[in-house]
């Protein structure tokens, strides 16, 4: 994985869905994410245009309204439409979307949904396909990493030094060539290590 961020375009009229949005995908679990903020979609052809977000987030409505923008830019760039859901749509309406949040959606879940479609399918399954890679000290060390605790913490809690949790983190992303805790709680989540709750 690129130890790049990845741009996500939240396009939303609302100050506290926005807002509340925004302080979901931009907690410690999520530092690949660089999030652009919209309020108003008369403004999303530029917004997107300035920053070629990777997700672009918005109501199946103003996807609708914007659907003469948003087909030109999808000729022109590659991104993932995710639906905001806080009112009832007809499925024919949400087919098109790669990932769908509900207003009533859980904290994981949401971060949940966005970490997955940023991890690139190859790697996604290079992941699942090393499920064994890890020694069990590993694993334990990866579970409590991407349930956002600290290297300390880890330490504690295992009843080993900072050196030995920063000795097997080394191992474990190289071992799995992942260097993002959001791609490494895909992992854990694939590969039955962490529950989707725990996350």
């Amino acid at each position: 994985m690129r130890n790049r961020k990845h741009t996500i375009l939240l396009v939303e009229p609302s100050d506290t869905l926005r807002e509340g949005l925004a302080g979901i995908l931009l907690d410690r679990n999520n530092t690949a994410i660089a999030l652009e903020l919209c309020r108003d979609p008369a403004e999303l052809y530029t917004a997107f245009i300035n920053v070629e977000p990777r997700v672009l987030m918005a109501s199946p409505a103003i996807f609708e309204s914007r659907e003469k923008q948003i087909r030109a830019l999808r000729e022109k760039y590659a991104f993932h439409s995710v639906g905001l859901l806080y009112c009832y749509y007809h499925p024919d309406q949400l087919e098109d979307f790669d990932a769908l949040i509900h207003l009533t959606d859980s904290r994981e879940k949401i971060k949940m949904t966005i970490a997955k479609l940023l991890v690139d399918p190859a790697d996604q399954s290079a992941a699942a396909a090393s499920g064994d890679a890890l020694s069990i000290r590993e694993k334990e060390v990866l579970r409590l990493l991407v349930s956002g605790n600290s290297t300390k913490k880890i330490a504690e809690a295992l009843f080993i030094s900072t050196h030995t949790v920063n000795a097997h983190r080394k191992n474990i992303i190289r071992k799995l060539d992942i260097q993002t805790v959001s791609g490494l709680t895909i992992y854990a989540v694939l590969n039955n290590i962490i529950s989707l709750e725990e996350v």
